[in-house]
């Protein structure tokens, strides 16, 4: 199968070594990363002097539904299930601690305790990914 950049197909590698945030990419010209897309990334063949921000539906559906998101999600919930386990509060208190850097409010601590308590540690670990308090640096 011919692989060349005009028929590039971007990966999604999955293992350890791959769940970090990216700093430095391989850049087909020929491809583009749908993720980093939605999330205005600069083409690396033009000059950028100032980033556009944007805040799209778009960059919250990816982020609750790309794979890369998922996984790391659900590798989030394993470690809170490791340290804290078997504990609702204390695995939201400290997902927040890991996820925000800071205490959850006790208004939020209610919430996502209740919230695990019906629908998994997982499926909080992905709402959490996409708050406003994760995606933003205060």
């Amino acid at each position: 199968e011919n692989k060349n950049a005009q028929y590039y197909e971007p990966a999604d590698p999955i293992g350890s070594e791959f769940n970090r945030r990216s700093v430095y990419r391989f850049w087909a010209r020929g491809g583009k990363n749908p993720l980093l897309d939605t999330f205005d990334c600069p083409d690396p063949s033009t000059t950028t002097p100032k980033r556009g921000t944007t805040t799209t539906p778009l960059q919250a559906l990816s982020l609750l539904n790309n794979s890369f998101t998922l996984r790391m999600a659900d590798h989030l919930a394993e470690r809170l299930e490791k340290e804290r386990p078997s504990d609702a509060g204390k695995q939201v208190a400290r997902a927040f601690e890991l996820a925000c850097g800071r205490p959850a409010s006790a208004d939020e601590l209610a919430a996502s305790t209740t919230f695990v308590r019906e629908h998994g540690v997982a499926a909080f670990c992905r709402v959490l990914l996409n708050t406003n308090s994760f995606l933003y640096v205060q």
